[in-house]
Order: C-alpha cells, then structure tokens, then sequence
C-alpha cells in the first residue's frame, strides 16, 4: 500500500469513525429524550412526533452504512454473506430514502403550520396532525415498493475478487444488476424520488418563510408572535438547508463519477461520507434548535446534586398566523 492510499484509509476511517460516535449517542440521545417526554407529558406535539422518525431512520443510516464502512477502513474484510448484504444494504436504502421523505414532511407540516388562518387551511391544519402516522406508513410504502432492487441484487464479496459488469462495489458487498437497463432504471427512481423530495422541501421551506415574514410586518408590535415565527423559521431552514447541502455535494460527487470512466476512490469515499453526514449531523441540530428537547438534555446529563431544569418551549413550534 503506497503513501497515498495510507492517507486515504487513514482518512477515510477517521470519517466514519467520528459520523459513527457523534451520530449514534446523539440520535439514541433524542429518542431517549421523546419517550421521556412522551411519558411525562402524555403525548408528543406532531413536530417532535415526526422528529421522532427521523432519529429512527438516521439510526438505520449509520448502523448499515456508518459501521460497514468504518470496518472497511479498518481493513476488515468478507464480514458479511449474502443475507447479511440485502439486509444491510436495504435497510440503509430504506433508512435513507425515508430521511429525504421525513425532512420533507418536517417542512410541510411547518409550512402548513404557519398557513393564513383562512378555511382551507384551518380544514388541512386540523386533519394533517391527525393523520401523521398515516402519512409516515405511505412513505415507507412507497420506498420499499421503489427499493425492490435492494433486496433483489445484493450479494456478498466474490473470493476470487473478480467484479461481474454492471455492478455497484460497495466494499462490504457488491449489488450486481442483472444488465445496463435495469442499472440506469434503478439509478433513474432513486434519482427522480430524491429530487422531488428535497424540491418538496425547499418549496415548503421557501412558503413559509414568506408567510413568516407578512406576518411579521402584519404584527411589528407582538414581539412573542415574531420571536415564535423567527424560532420555527430558523429550525426548519436549519435542517433543510443542511440536507440540500450535502444532498447537493453528494450528487456533484455522483455526476462526477459517471462522466469519467475510472473513478478515484477518494471520490467515492467523499461520495458515501456526505450521503451519510445529515444522518450523524440532523440530532445535533434538532437538540440545538429545539428549546424543550436541549432543557431535557440538559436535565438528563446533569448531576442529581443540581436543581431539575424546567423545560422550555419548543423552537420548531405550532404557529398560526
């Protein structure tokens, strides 16, 4: 192994290493925290419901991705058989193709949340939290139907470490396409499910910023309202902005490696770390931006000597116009 291929590993390792011990703790850390309010209070508010499955799914993200590549890095080889490839493989698909969706929803229920108080929307206002977990099962409906070929292609590395054609290396495991149609359709939905999405939640994002801000010229003088209104805004655009961030490097990454015909591993190693980032990166954000979650966490990590906290409200917050 030359010096450079040293840097890389050594690099790479370090990457997941770290996606892994920040990522892990701090969604464990926030499903703890839901359920502890859960039972205390009786019930979540839709928007830490749904945050609620966004941890979940982050949790799918590392576990099946972030670990798999952590013990590449470390030269760890052959450690899964082909029931262990689908399994891995398409809980990861699913874990991140739900992130999109969940993040997505995230922004529509906010969206709606700050909607004028005319009919319609008071109609969608009172029938969308209501109708939360339906709209969760749907989507997972709808990846799983889309990620057939997750469970379908996945096998284990070949010992004699020769690659068939139209196949996906993905270190741990190898998902071979059975030829150059199914590959580009496959790769087509899976592009096609994550553009819609993350327009769905740019569009929701951009709304309600500007519902936000005629509100807020409309009520200069209720400081409470627009403190509230600046609280929810910044939340949400927190994590959508993030997400597109990294979803935009990722895909510059992947439009990349179809435009050459050998790919660096750098590339693809950069690639897989930004397309794992959101899920290590977004619990973080949500306890920082969320008043009542960071109270809690505080409550929860300080010693029993220390006075209880109180919890506060909620920065990503139910605001109607």
């Amino acid at each position: 192994m030359d010096t450079q291929t040293e840097v890389r590993v050594m690099l790479k390792a370090a990457g997941f290493i770290c996606l892994v011990v920040v990522g892990l703790p701090a969604n464990l850390s926030v499903l703890l925290l839901f359920c502890r309010m859960r039972l205390s209070h009786g019930h979540l508010p839709p928007n830490n419901y749904i945050l609620s499955h966004l941890a979940i799914v982050n949790l799918a993200v590392l576990l099946c991705r972030g670990i798999p590549q952590t013990l590449v890095a470390l030269s760890v080889k052959c450690f899964l058989y082909d029931p262990g490839c689908k399994l891995v493989i398409f809980v990861y698909r699913i874990g991140r193709a739900m992130s999109i969706c969940v993040t997505a929803l995230l922004g529509c229920y906010q969206s709606v949340s700050v909607a004028p108080a005319t009919a319609p929307w008071n109609a969608f206002k009172r029938w969308l939290p209501t109708h939360l977990p339906h709209t969760i099962v749907l989507l997972y409906i709808l990846n799983i139907s889309i990620c057939y070929g997750a469970i379908s292609y996945p096998q284990a590395l070949p010992s004699n470490g020769s690659i068939p054609e139209f196949t996906l290396n993905l270190e741990f495991c190898i998902v071979v396409f059975p030829g150059s149609q199914a590959y580009v359709v496959n790769g087509m939905i899976y592009t096609l499910r994550d553009v819609v999405f993350v327009a769905v939640m740019v569009l929701a994002a951009v709304y309600m910023l500007l519902v936000l801000y005629r509100h807020q010229q409309q009520v200069k003088g209720l400081r409470g309202a627009s403190k509230a209104s600046a609280g929810a805004s910044q939340a949400v655009l927190v994590l959508v902005c993030t997400y597109v961030a990294l979803f935009g490097l990722e895909n510059v990454l992947w439009g990349y490696t179809l435009s050459v015909s050998r790919v660096l591993p750098a590339v693809s190693d950069a690639r897989v770390f930004f397309a794992s980032c959101y899920s290590a990166l977004s619990p973080v954000l949500i306890i920082v931006t969320n008043r009542r979650l960071a109270k809690n966490f505080q409550c929860f990590t300080c010693a029993k000597t220390e006075p209880p906290c109180t919890p506060g409200g909620s920065s990503i917050s139910h605001v109607t116009a």
